[in-house]
């Protein structure tokens, strides 16, 4: 039965949930069919993406990867939304018992903890494997980038021409499993090998990228309790469109509230109705892009910014603090390194990652630089200020990020580390959501307003410019501070309260691809497809 889209805060564990316009039933139903890392994500720290191209020469070839396909939709393989919620549920008794027992063992917790879920697998299908394995139109989904694919969308994204990608990424890629657990050797590697095994017996070709979530305390130090971060050294992760009911209700009482800055998403945020699927059938639509970080390009400018900051207050100053360094990093990101907002402090120290938090106050961006990356890529309603767009639709180009890192998981790579983010994003419409965001708002160098730059994180100029061609961005003289004077006029005269700087760049995409997340009923029913001569397939 279908469900309708435009619900939020979905609870399956309740029979109602008004005011509710789908039942119990429907609600289990579509999360049944419905793979995991969607609606939230999968939460391991380690992972394994294999980015698999299928031989598709002959019909005899097609039908053997597309039965292949259809096996992932066992239970003993691919993980529902159903199992990831129930097994969610099952970590946390884990833990509350755990915490009640202190006399356990670390073996005997390690063994418990990873007990309560099991490997998650998720399969993700591209355009081109609609295509070479012959699964029809009418089974295909019909956004339009994702049927051109990221190849062709190079030049809307000012990407690096594919010629530059990494060699695995310039293949035709036709699936993405993504298998992913807390233990890497004893759990995740013997399922790999399995998965690794069966494709060579079809003559698939693999190509694999690992990921790990880097987990730190708040001074730095790693820890499998500390929250997630970057590269770069900023938490990472924390603001993300909510559609659980239960997901909402921890952000209401950790996360500072939700009266300021409402997280919760609409079902249709992510997902769309699977042409492929049955009636409870939906899916979702995947942005896949390797993104090697410059550390210590980042640094540089980090500390380049921070020495104007100092010399703003001081211009003696010939080297600037550790506090100019974390205000820099700041504002570049716009958030501290442990998730403080910069809009709300000058000095970092905010507990639980805060995320209910406006840009009401701090219009002039005089707290929070318009180039800061979080408000570029999430302008929490100054799209309604500066264009009179309803913060409705502004909310509807959220994504729903599910990315890992990947190269050595430290803080301090070294100079020949190759470092970054595997990142992925869910959602129901790429050009409207991703490239809407990327193209639009991270690259476009008047938005929110004329002289804004670059995004300095992600923002990209064309690859035929050079970094030098960008606009310098406008950063605060004084933190929170709208009046400047000129004392080298008299009497003083009014000055601009910002400084121009220019910074970023230091993020360079290395490949990637537009994938969907077929529902369990379509994977089952790739095995049955039948190629005819008229259509290329039937079923």
């Amino acid at each position: 039965m279908a469900i309708d889209l435009k619900q939020t805060g979905i609870d399956p564990d309740l029979p109602t949930i008004p005011p509710t316009r789908n039942t119990q039933e429907a609600v289990r139903a579509a999360l049944g069919d419905l793979q995991g890392n969607i609606l939230q994500s999968h939460g391991r720290d380690h992972s394994r993406h294999l980015f698999i191209t299928f031989a598709t020469a002959g019909a005899d070839d097609r039908q053997k990867s597309r039965q292949w396909l259809a096996s992932l939709a066992r239970p003993e393989y691919i993980t529902s939304a159903l199992t990831q919620y129930e097994e969610a549920n099952s970590y946390r008794d884990t833990l509350r018992t755990l915490d009640r027992n202190g006399a356990i063992t670390a073996a005997d917790r390690t063994a418990m903890i990873l007990s309560a879920s099991t490997v998650f697998v998720g399969a993700l299908v591209s355009a081109d494997g609609y295509r070479d394995l012959r699964l029809g139109a009418d089974l295909t989904p019909d956004d339009p980038s994702f049927a051109a694919g990221a190849k062709n969308r190079v030049t809307v994204l000012n990407d690096p021409p594919v010629t530059a990608w990494e060699p695995a990424f310039q293949a035709t890629l036709h699936a993405l499993v993504i298998v992913a657990d807390d233990d890497p050797t004893l759990r995740i590697d013997p399922l790999v090998a399995q998965l690794e095994q069966q494709l060579a017996a079809i003559g698939a070709t693999v190509a694999e990228e690992t990921g790990t979530a880097m987990r730190f305390d708040a001074q730095g130090n790693p820890g499998p309790t500390g929250n997630v971060h970057e590269h770069f050294g900023f938490a990472d992760g924390v603001s993300q469109p909510l559609f659980l009911a239960r997901d909402i209700a921890r952000a209401r009482t950790l996360n500072g509230g939700i009266d300021v800055y409402d997280p919760s998403a609409p079902l249709d945020q992510v997902l769309v109705k699977d042409p492929a699927g049955g009636g409870d059938g939906y899916g979702s639509y995947f942005v896949y892009r390797k993104l090697e970080q410059d550390v210590a390009g980042f640094r540089g400018d980090e500390k380049a910014l921070a020495l104007e900051i100092a010399q703003q207050a001081d211009p003696k100053a010939q080297d600037p603090t550790d506090a100019d360094i974390a205000l820099a990093g700041a504002y570049m990101v716009g958030r501290f390194k442990d998730g403080t907002p910069v809009v709300e402090q000058q000095v970092p120290g905010l507990a639980s990652l805060p995320n209910n938090f406006s840009y009401d106050r701090d219009v002039d961006a005089v707290r929070c630089p318009l180039a800061s990356h979080v408000r570029k890529v999430n302008p929490r309603g100054d799209k309604q200020r500066q264009f009179g767009v309803p913060l409705t639709q502004e909310r509807t180009q959220r994504i729903a990020r599910r990315g890992i890192s990947f190269g050595p998981a430290t803080l301090d790579p070294a100079p020949t580390d190759s470092v970054g983010l595997l990142f992925l994003c869910a959602q129901s419409s790429i050009p409207d959501q991703f490239e809407f965001i990327q193209a639009l708002w991270s690259n476009f160098e008047q938005f929110l307003e004329p002289g804004t730059g670059l995004d300095a994180v992600i923002g990209q100029l064309p690859p035929s410019e050079s970094r030098g061609q960008a606009l310098e961005q406008p950063w605060p003289k004084v933190y929170g501070s709208h009046n400047q004077l000129d004392f080298s006029q008299q009497p003083p005269a009014p000055t601009s309260p910002f400084f121009p700087k220019r910074v970023g760049q230091r993020v360079t995409m290395r490949g990637g691809e537009y994938f969907f997340v077929p529902s369990l009923s379509a994977l089952k029913r790739f095995g049955t497809v039948v190629e005819s001569a008229a259509n290329g397939a039937g079923a």
